[in-house]
């Protein structure tokens, strides 16, 4: 259960990516990697008279470990308070701040997301946590095969993704176009994923730690 005590207390007001501390590029890395797979960040006009615009980044997933996950790394860098909505299987916050951090690595989006080259160049721990953060959204295992397979819309961050783990020696390959215009990157179970499992679904993880009560992660 998460400390709700703690949740929203504004510990940091990191406004740029080289504020963020070096024992934060893990959870840097993780938030990146959700944005662009199973979460989103959103740019929109307003009418309001103080501001012309607001960002919201959310993330969905019914997983609530992952949700979890995602809210503590929020908060370790930027000490943000988000909401929780169990009915919509989401969390999300409101910041411009946060937004522009965000967007000083890449674009977000289905087709538009990047690895960018600081997670190209960081140490081998904030790669496996990007690419382990991305497949737990993203991916499916084929046991027979011994693969992880990605299903995209996106050939050029699939690319980004293959070289990131060739850095790893983990052997990966790109197959399509798909019928739908898709694309499919084959993972190899070896190396830093010979261990790959995909998290159990909420209700599997629900069923034994109590979790089933939580509303709010505030």
């Amino acid at each position: 259960m998460l400390n709700k005590e703690k949740i929203g207390e504004f510990k940091t007001q990191v406004k740029h990516l080289n504020e963020i501390k070096e024992e934060h590029q893990e959870a840097l890395a993780r938030i990146h990697a959700h944005l662009c797979g199973d979460g989103g960040l959103y740019l929109y006009a307003t009418a309001e008279k103080d501001r012309k615009n607001r960002a919201e980044i959310a993330y969905f997933n019914t997983n609530y470990q992952l949700i979890s996950s995602f809210q503590k790394d929020m908060e370790i860098i930027f000490g943000v308070k988000m909401t929780y909505s169990p009915k919509h299987s989401v969390i999300k916050v409101k910041s411009l701040r946060i937004a522009h951090v965000l967007l000083a690595l890449s674009k977000f989006g289905t087709r538009e997301w990047r690895i960018p080259n600081k997670f190209h160049n960081a140490k081998k721990s904030v790669k496996i946590a990007w690419i382990t953060a991305f497949c737990l959204d993203e991916s499916y295992v084929i046991p027979k095969r011994n693969l992880i397979r990605i299903k995209s819309m996106n050939v050029h961050g699939l690319k980004d993704l293959k070289e990131l783990l060739e850095s790893l020696k983990i052997n990966a390959w790109i197959t399509g176009m798909n019928c739908d215009k898709s694309w499919y990157l084959n993972i190899r179970k070896e190396g830093v994923l010979v261990n790959f499992v995909k998290s159990p679904s909420r209700k599997k993880m629900i069923a034994g730690s109590g979790l089933s009560q939580t509303k709010s992660l505030i």
